[in-house]
């Protein structure tokens, strides 16, 4: 059985996009327990792995931590503006002002709870899927229309279908493309969509950044804070999350200077179950 390192090593392989069975292969297991090594850094990181154990009871503390720092800054905006409304000194255009930062604000908080709630529910494997057809391409149109960034771009390409809850797979494709844009800083980010294989592939490329292989672990870690994450410190787990009880998968790969971020959905949408309906 390979070491702890080894592990590690075979979990970030796959979520880079290398084959299970060729991970399996090389190192002498099945795909299945390469499966579960995946499960286990991406629910644990390498502490899980080492183990099995399961996660450290104090990350709860460390969680609600990062939930209340998320929450200190905009209610503070919120306050400031409000006591600014409060008077009648104000003009008109500051008091629009104050009114659009304070909506600005509510939806970040509203963004941090939905994910804290939702990071709940796939610890407890109660999310719930609502699915039907999504056209993907104006869904991500949508979706990069929100983050609001000048140097992120829709490749030219087909329309794609995918059954799909769209609120989930928004908030899925919201957070993936949040991740590539803080960590181009100004450099450009490309979008491009494409069929394959009765999947939709949906890939982010960085150009001019290249992420190691300890920044690309720092973002697949529940709880951890690193300089290419962002929100409630749950890096790209809740993402993977989403993603997979879509039936599909998520990675990242380094290409000659440039990172990808990229996820897969299967056409047809995950099993309609007790946790999945369709609309």
């Amino acid at each position: 059985m390979p070491s702890t390192d080894g592990r590690v090593e075979a979990a970030l392989a796959v979520l880079g996009g290398a084959s299970v069975a060729q991970v399996a292969q090389g190192l002498g297991v099945s795909p299945q327990v390469v499966l579960e090594w995946v499960e286990l850094f991406c629910e644990g990181g390498e502490a899980r792995l080492a183990g099995g154990a399961p996660l450290d009871p104090g990350n709860r503390d460390r969680f609600l931590t990062l939930i209340a720092h998320e929450f200190r800054t905009p209610l503070a905006v919120i306050r400031g503006w409000a006591d600014l409304l409060a008077g009648d000194e104000a003009p008109a255009e500051v008091r629009a002002e104050a009114l659009a930062a304070i909506r600005r604000q509510v939806a970040h908080l509203e963004r941090v709870a939905r994910d804290a709630l939702d990071a709940g529910a796939v610890a407890r494997g109660q999310l719930r899927l609502m699915v039907a057809v999504v056209e993907l391409r104006r869904l991500v149109r949508e979706v990069m229309a929100s983050v609001r960034a000048t140097n992120i771009e829709l490749a030219p390409g087909e329309d794609v279908e995918v059954v799909a809850d769209g609120s989930r797979l928004e908030q899925a494709v919201g957070g993936v493309l949040e991740h590539a844009c803080r960590l181009a800083g100004d450099r450009p980010v490309v979008v491009d969509i494409s069929r394959t294989e009765g999947n939709a592939l949906v890939r982010a490329s960085v150009r001019g950044r290249e992420l190691d292989i300890g920044e690309a672990a720092a973002l697949l870690e529940p709880y951890a804070r690193a300089d290419t994450s962002f929100g409630t410190g749950l890096g790209l787990y809740l993402c993977r999350a989403l993603l997979v009880a879509h039936g599909g998968e998520i990675g990242l790969r380094a290409e000659a200077g440039t990172t990808v971020f990229w996820f897969s959905l299967p056409l047809s949408g995950p099993e309609v179950g007790r946790l999945v309906q369709r609309s």
